[in-house]
């Protein structure tokens, strides 16, 4: 037997070999398909029939996709905090922890009292002055003001000035536990309740129309002068008063009126609280707050405190000594008569410093001699 003939498989080899080979192949195919060569191109996708995706092939089309869309929003707008819509167009958030502010009424006849306030004061017979007076009290008076006032404040939840006072006080005087009650005069106290929550402070309260029992009626000018050091006051208190004096001139009268109360002695310190509509000072043709500290420093008080809020302006005064303040009026040459211990003698008339259309006529005037 040749060579050649004896390595070639026989007949029944080459069957057996051919039964194995599909067998063989068919892992080498799965796993061909299975993954692809790295460079062998994939076959297109072919999306199988049926319903189409977007909004055209919709059940409703565009209109039903629009309602969806309403109906979401809606769902949305259920979970944001409510709103209301007041008269004047203007959207506010429903907020139940706001603070209340005063009826409209107590705001509408509030500013009327002070527009016939304005009139008395621009009044020059006395014919007219009588008949804006008439106007006053039928409105009720210094008393039915106040009674707005106080009805006003108590909605708004607004913080008593009484309170900012006593913490701009702290933080330039410490008053000591073996030292006799810290005095005050408050002035135009209509409750009188201001200072009764400080143990220290031993407050006389007086009002034109008090509205307490433990308010004594008195006008400031009328009350008496203390005689001895004893009666003397470590504070006068003038909490939105001399906005209410419709004589410009017994507003200067009436700051310079609060030295007769203070303590004479050197060693003791004499203060004065001031607080004024902040439009006194920020929207009246005659006054700023520049103005009122040239007036301030002139009748001896030095500005220790100072602060505005929303609607107030706020002052902590403390007299200056009696050597500095005669020193100032010694040293003025143009001193007018009168010029002393209370008042360097520069005078203060009423002159525009602002001008403007929708201004107020607030005005403090220290002169003595009449206009």
């Amino acid at each position: 037997m040749s060579r050649t003939k004896k390595n070639k498989p026989g007949a029944k080899a080459q069957a057996v070999q051919a039964a194995v080979a599909p067998a063989a192949a068919a892992p080498a195919a799965e796993s061909t398909e299975a993954k692809p060569a790295g460079g062998a191109k994939k076959g297109k996708l072919i999306r199988p029939r049926g319903k189409r995706g977007g909004v055209k092939h919709k059940k409703g089309g565009a209109r039903a996709q629009q309602a969806d869309v309403q109906n979401s929003a809606l769902k949305e707008a259920r979970k944001v905090k409510a709103k209301t819509t007041t008269a004047d167009g203007q959207d506010h958030t429903d907020d139940t922890k706001a603070a209340p502010v005063p009826p409209a009424e107590h705001a509408e006849k509030i500013a009327k009292f002070h527009t016939l306030l304005k009139q008395l004061e621009q009044a020059k017979t006395a014919e007219e002055k009588d008949e804006i007076q008439a106007g006053l009290d039928s409105l009720g008076g210094l008393a039915q003001y106040q009674a707005w006032s106080l009805t006003g404040s108590a909605k708004a939840g607004q913080t008593p000035t009484s309170k900012w006072c006593m913490e701009a006080l702290a933080t330039v005087y410490q008053h000591g536990r073996d030292q006799p009650k810290f005095r005050v005069l408050d002035v135009g106290a209509i409750t009188g309740t201001a200072y009764t929550k400080y143990r220290w402070v031993d407050a006389t309260s007086i009002d034109l129309h008090p509205q307490g029992d433990n308010v004594l009626k008195y006008s400031f000018f009328d009350f008496p002068v203390p005689t001895a050091e004893a009666e003397t006051y470590n504070m006068v208190a003038l909490s939105l008063v001399i906005n209410f004096v419709g004589d410009v001139r017994k507003r200067g009268e009436m700051l310079r009126h609060v030295h007769k109360y203070l303590p004479t002695s050197a060693d003791v310190p004499g203060f004065c609280f001031l607080v004024l509509p902040l439009s006194c000072l920020t929207n009246s043709r005659y006054m700023n707050q520049s103005h009122l500290r040239s007036i301030l420093d002139s009748l001896g008080f030095s500005v220790l405190k100072q602060s505005d809020s929303a609607k107030l302006s706020r002052w902590l005064l403390q007299r200056k000594p009696l050597a500095e303040r005669r020193e100032a009026a010694a040293k003025n040459e143009n001193a007018a008569p009168g010029a002393g211990d209370e008042w360097d003698g520069t005078v203060f008339k009423k002159r525009e410093l602002n001008p403007g259309k929708h201004r107020n006529n607030f005005a403090i005037v220290v002169d003595p001699k009449p206009e």
